[in-house]
């Protein structure tokens, strides 16, 4: 019997069907990073990168792309793609998973930073193109008690778990294309938080790997099914 047309493939999908095993190397992987970052042995890359970024030849032409970039991945905005997946009735599913993964990160996230407590770079970005009234660039934590540190990133580990929900969404008819989101779309988000000297590199790659984990565990607990139209 062929399948409908419309349907959602997971069961070759690497999205849904991810293995345990994977999901234990994204933890080791974590619990690494987390380990070398609260002892301070990545200090020394972390600073190297920030003067590096922080010394670049900027101007409006650089500062205008990368603002536009970043502000994609704030959550605001990724919450109301997530409600409009729910809208849909086809990408429904995916729509719950997207904002469940969202909330479940911003509550492991906020209370992880000062639990970690690594202080948050002491820069302060200033643009040089003019931005419009009252436009702010989103902290990477909405809490007060959160807000003076950095590790691990939200705004990675939500951009994360999105490019991982939107992968599966899309894999069955742009394989290629939803392998490579979930590598170049948070890599770009990080490289804009590290021009925006908001964020430490080892900061972007525990939120990297935290986003892999929860929005993983979230979809397996989930359980994601394909919609599939009955046939008459």
């Amino acid at each position: 019997m062929n399948k409908p047309s419309n349907s959602i493939d997971i069961k070759h999908n690497p999205f849904w069907e991810i293995k345990k095993s994977y999901i234990i190397i994204f933890l080791f992987c974590f619990l690494i990073i987390t380990v070398l970052t609260i002892t301070g042995l990545t200090k020394g890359l972390d600073n190297a990168i920030s003067d590096f970024f922080r010394k670049i030849f900027r101007n409006e032409q650089s500062d205008i792309p990368i603002i536009i970039i970043t502000t994609s991945s704030d959550t605001i905005n990724l919450t109301i793609i997530g409600f409009i997946l729910t809208a849909i009735k086809k990408t429904r599913q995916f729509g719950m998973i997207l904002l469940i993964s969202i909330v479940a990160i911003t509550i492991v996230v906020t209370y992880a930073k000062p639990f970690f407590a690594v202080e948050q770079p002491p820069y302060v970005f200033n643009p040089i193109v003019t931005l419009p009234d009252k436009f702010t660039l989103e902290k990477d934590s909405f809490m007060p008690f959160a807000q003076n540190y950095s590790y691990p990133s939200n705004h990675l580990a939500s951009t994360t778990a999105f490019s991982f929900i939107i992968g599966g969404l899309i894999y069955k008819k742009y394989p290629y294309f939803a392998k490579g989101f979930i590598i170049f779309y948070p890599t770009a988000i990080g490289i804009t938080k590290l021009y925006l000297l908001q964020q430490y590199f080892t900061d972007l790659l525990g939120g990297y790997f935290l986003g892999l984990i929860l929005s993983s565990l979230i979809i397996k607990i989930l359980k994601a099914e394909p919609r599939v139209k009955s046939e008459h």
